[in-house]
């Protein structure tokens, strides 16, 4: 028998379960201040050609066109991410929702966090 929160760990679940989508939440949980999605895509298809998280690319067409058209809305529909129709300015919105499950997909991806610059 569901209890009365399985619906929302599905949904956290099904948010976490594509990589893009949770590069983005990494990703934005270290910045302060809001990115725009050629940024966050260059970022992304980085990281998922070789595993590290450097300065933004080329070659991120692809990855862009999935996080405008899939990714970004989910996230943005979910409440997790402020995604305006221009994608100029991408946030994190604050949740605890996702603390434990990011922290601990964040180990599975390897994904180690470093101070930006400022």
């Amino acid at each position: 028998m569901a209890g009365p929160h399985t619906s929302r760990l599905t949904e956290t679940f099904d948010l976490l379960s594509h990589p893009y989508r949770r590069y983005v939440l990494y990703y934005l949980t270290r910045e302060s201040e809001a990115v725009g999605i050629d940024t966050l895509a260059a970022v992304i298809a980085n990281w998922d050609g070789d595993g590290t998280m450097t300065a933004p690319g080329s070659g991120h067409g692809d990855v862009e066109t999935a996080l405008r058209h899939t990714h970004l809305p989910k996230l943005a529909d979910a409440g997790i991410v402020l995604f305006g129709a221009n994608a100029d300015a991408i946030e994190f919105r604050a949740t605890d929702r996702f603390d434990r499950f990011l922290e601990e997909t964040a180990r599975l991806d390897g994904y180690v966090q470093t101070a930006t610059s400022e």
